[in-house]
């Protein structure tokens, strides 16, 4: 390690050129985000953390209107990408800042496959190399500037170990014969590429106990969704932050009607029934006087009703993998997805024709379940 500060902190043009003229010239860059999803609606990476395994550098995305530097950096297919739990990284990297990150490394997938009891970052560090990591700013608002000493030093230890791990991890999965498997899902993570999602105002229906309710008060919760989300984008907050979903089915439930009946929900404090209480009894009022031929019902279960061969292929699979999981010493649903084993009971012997036709079904988990495929998939 360097001697000097832990970390250098880049928010300057010159800086970052310096930053990525340094970094270009290293064989692995330990990459790591922080994004303010947590504080606002329209969340952002409002942090880059990059090392090159002796110095840890502290980006200002936020500072800086110009990253290209660090786009020759990350697109460099000489250059190897560590990072931990990769895909959300990627996403805001390839959605804000349209970088790229192959080759990938992401030492919780490996973890994952060399079948770790704990996957998380601290976990791996404190295991491997004794080392603790403080968590405590986690869930800090990273939007907000300046940041405090403490929180940069948070941000540069979560890469200043990450190339070592990725070393002893891919030394590991290589001695058991799984580095393939390895470099299949790093490929599959690195070309995840961020998808808008619109706001669904039916998407209420996924609330815990939404399909517990009547028809009159899933009317009135959904109006309460719509409402939820309308007020969140205009304090650009998340919505957890306007009502609690727990809180919004309560309000379906008892369909309040005037101020009092707003009292006693857990969830609907006093503040929240001073910011939002006439808005919420709007909701629920336009929820109650939705006509009755209008009422939302519950979606349709996806797909048909499985066959019996089906379902009987699935009994042998999940066998299989119950058993091969417990040899390989993996969690079965690492080993298989069930939406992957659920896909394969339905096509067959078909599907492991065409692999990519099928969700989750990489070369590594065909290879694995082909000797016994002609038995299980009859």
């Amino acid at each position: 390690m360097s001697q000097g500060p832990p970390y250098h902190w880049v928010d300057t043009e010159a800086a970052l050129a310096r930053a990525a003229d340094r970094l270009a010239r290293a064989r692995a860059v330990a990459v790591d985000t922080e994004a303010d999803s947590f504080y606002h609606y329209f969340h952002k990476c409002c942090l880059i953390q990059i090392s090159d395994g002796e110095d840890a550098y502290l980006i200002d995305p936020l500072a800086l209107k110009d990253l290209d530097p660090l786009g020759k950096v990350f697109g460099s297919s000489a250059i190897l990408k560590v990072l931990h739990a990769a895909e959300q990284d990627i996403l805001y990297l390839r959605r804000d800042h349209g970088f790229s990150l192959a080759p990938l490394f992401d030492t919780m997938i490996a973890a994952q496959l060399l079948g770790k009891a704990s996957i998380g970052l601290a976990g791996l560090l404190e295991a491997h190399f004794n080392v603790r990591l403080d968590k405590g700013c986690q869930r800090d608002n990273w939007s907000r500037r300046p940041l405090t000493e403490d929180q940069k030093s948070y941000a540069a230890e979560d890469v200043r170990h990450l190339i070592r791990l990725a070393e002893t991890l891919r030394a590991d999965l290589e001695a058991r014969g799984r580095l393939d498997w390895a470099r299949e899902e790093f490929e599959v993570v690195a070309r995840r590429a961020w998808e808008p999602r619109p706001f669904d105002p039916e998407a209420f229906w996924s609330l815990k106990g939404a399909r517990d309710l009547t028809p009159r008060q899933a009317s009135v919760l959904r109006e309460l969704f719509v409402m939820r989300d309308e007020l969140a984008r205009q304090g650009d907050v998340p919505p957890f932050r306007i009502l609690g979903d727990e809180a919004l089915v309560a309000l379906a439930r008892r369909s309040p009607q005037e101020g009092t009946d707003l009292q006693g929900i857990k969830g609907v404090t006093p503040l929240v029934r001073r910011r939002i209480g006439s808005e919420v009894l709007a909701a629920t009022r336009r929820g109650l006087e939705r006509p009755e031929g209008d009422l939302p019902a519950p979606p349709r279960g996806r797909g048909r009703r499985k066959s019996a061969a089906t379902q009987a292929r699935i009994e042998r699979l999940r066998e299989w993998r119950r058993a091969r999981a417990t040899d390989l010493g993996l969690d079965p649903g690492v080993l298989f997805p069930q939406s992957t084993l659920e896909a394969l009971a339905a096509t067959g012997l078909a599907g492991l024709e065409d692999p990519e036709a099928l969700p989750g079904l990489r070369e590594w988990r065909r290879r694995l379940i082909l000797p016994d495929a002609g038995q299980l998939l009859r």
